[in-house]
């Protein structure tokens, strides 16, 4: 049967994820890095790009039940718990960048919030300042 594609705010939204023991760590070097960023690239104004394959597996309850810092989620905010059985390293990579961007855009709205303010001007905020 096949699955629907999802943006990453559906795949995001109320899940909580674990890599399995048997799965491999972090591998990527600069050649996989650089085919992510060309495949962001790509997108440029489509709404949808397909980015890969991300194979998700529910994990039983006598196994997040063993998860001391993760049961609050999954008990107190109703969280589905997920095994990352495939595309690991790509699904580590977007977090990894989507934390980065959102650490860098208070250091971007400052900056712009001073700019606007000692020049006396508003202006839009634009990507790549």
């Amino acid at each position: 049967m096949p699955t629907p594609l999802q943006n990453l705010s559906s795949i995001f939204n109320n899940r909580v994820f674990r890599i399995p023991d048997y799965q491999r760590g972090y591998a990527w070097g600069q050649p996989q890095l650089d085919d992510f960023w060309e495949d962001l690239n790509l997108i440029g104004g489509q709404l949808n790009h397909y980015t890969g394959q991300l194979t998700l597996e529910r994990v039983p309850d006598s196994s997040w039940k063993t998860w001391d810092e993760d049961t609050w989620l999954i008990e107190g905010k109703s969280f589905t718990p997920f095994y990352v059985v495939d595309g690991q390293q790509r699904l580590t990579t977007a977090i990894i960048l989507i934390k980065c961007l959102l650490e860098r855009l208070p250091e971007e709205a400052a900056s712009h919030s001073r700019t606007s303010v000692s020049t006396g001007r508003s202006s839009s905020f634009r990507s790549g300042r």
